[in-house]
């Protein structure tokens, strides 16, 4: 890998994204499917073939400047690549096995699903993992929603169903308790960035999980730090998360707020919440234009919430995204 002296060994029908996570390389992606684009690299020596075309989920300026995603590399020959960004060091990918030890609604169409482990897993919070179990549908990718810990093998998930879904359709028609599962990863680049500047989180259904994760996660030093968390839901019975927030605030020693905001809840309903889309908020933060963002859920609320917070005065390297994609949204981008 050019200038950073990093080599990256490829076995036959891995892609040089599947390649570079199994050894602990971590190399920027969020979908893995070719459509985010965050795993492009610049192609200087070598030969490739290539899953689906790296120009699907690229802009023509970089397609022709010799940009390509890892995630649909094939390596031909030896390669020579530049990255944007440096490398760090991560947690490798691993498949472990587990069951599902309790699956608990969270708001009617939310569960917490929870997978005990054969062995603990290590990752960062903000990262999710791949979910399989024979039979049912191929793997579904989750965000993990508690923070590891070392003695603690169990591990959390929140599973929104999705309408015609095969997975979530299977979990949702019955109890799954005692139901093997593996589960493969860390996954992503997702998670709280060092710093000393406020922390505005504004995330969207069970895009909760990911930023609940990661401040939970925090260390004492980033708890210092002022937090402001916005919830898009659509009406009050999608609201979730209250306690969790409420022991964060408790135990945060900077001000943290967690404020639900309904887009579609009745006019004549007893609500005396926040009324209208997370974007609408944005403006009456403090200090918005020196804080860092991250934003998780649905990508059209992502990408409004990317773009008021540009226009309010964020620069892009502040900003960070998790969109989350299900299966249809992936095939349609």
């Amino acid at each position: 890998m050019a200038g950073q002296g990093m080599v990256i060994e490829v076995a036959r029908g891995k892609t040089l994204l599947e390649a570079a996570l199994a050894q602990g390389v971590g190399f920027p992606h969020d979908c893995k499917v070719g459509t985010c684009g965050t795993c492009r690299y610049r192609l200087d020596d070598g030969k490739i073939s290539e899953l689906t075309s790296s120009a699907m989920g690229l802009s023509q300026e970089q397609f022709q400047a010799g940009y390509r995603l890892a995630c649909q590399t094939l390596p031909r020959t030896d390669l020579t690549i530049t990255l944007d960004t440096a490398l760090e060091r991560t947690h490798p990918v691993v498949e472990v096995g587990g069951r599902v030890a309790s699956q608990a609604h969270l708001t009617h169409d939310i569960v917490e699903l929870r997978v005990d482990l054969d062995e603990p897993i290590r990752f960062q919070p903000g990262q999710y993992a791949e979910l399989l179990i024979d039979g049912v549908a191929a793997a579904r990718s989750y965000s993990f929603a508690n923070p590891p810990h070392a003695s603690n093998a169990s591990v959390y998930f929140h599973v929104r169903l999705v309408p015609g879904g095969q997975f979530t359709g299977w979990l949702f028609a019955a109890s799954r308790l005692g139901q093997a599962v593996t589960v493969r990863g860390p996954y992503g680049q997702f998670g709280l960035k060092p710093g000393a500047a406020p922390i505005v989180c504004i995330a969207g259904g069970s895009g909760l999980a990911p930023i609940k994760c990661m401040l939970e996660g925090a260390s004492p030093e980033a708890r210092r730090r002022p937090v402001v968390v916005l919830f898009g839901a659509r009406t009050e019975r999608d609201i979730y998360g209250l306690d969790a927030f409420e022991a964060l605030r408790n135990a945060w020693e900077a001000d943290l707020t967690f404020t639900p905001i309904l887009s579609a809840e009745p006019a004549e309903s007893s609500w005396t919440g926040r009324r209208g889309l997370v974007t609408d908020y944005i403006q009456t933060i403090p200090d918005i234009d020196h804080a860092q963002a991250y934003l998780c859920g649905p990508p059209p609320m992502v990408d409004a919430a990317e773009s008021a917070l540009l226009k309010a005065g964020l620069t892009p390297d502040r900003i960070f995204a998790d969109r989350f994609f299900d299966k249809s949204q992936a095939a349609a981008a």
